[in-house]
């Protein structure tokens, strides 16, 4: 599975992106799980709880490889995240 740890990558890079455009543009808001949301929100919410789980369990399974490709994708899912706490204003240490 030498294409998984390059897959990981891509996808966090796209959720990045995505959050990006999600936050600079905006979309057809729609009624999701009793909450209002711009339907962009749905994949970017849902791969941001994914990928991180992901990347973490890959880089604690495959501990004899350098898996440097697994920590930048958990780099980028951190950065995901950190735009998207301060755009929905959540404060965690508050």
């Amino acid at each position: 599975m030498t294409k998984k740890n390059k897959i990981y990558l891509f996808l966090s890079v796209l959720v990045l992106l995505l959050t990006f455009v999600a936050i600079f543009q905006n979309f057809e808001t729609i009624h999701f799980i009793g909450f209002e949301t711009e339907i962009i929100w749905i994949p970017i919410w849902i791969a941001v709880v994914i990928l991180p789980l992901l990347n973490l369990y890959e880089i604690a399974t495959n501990t004899d490889d350098y898996n440097k490709y697994y920590w930048l994708a958990l780099v980028f899912n951190l950065i995901s995240i950190f735009f998207i706490l301060r755009y929905f204003k959540m404060e965690l240490l508050s």
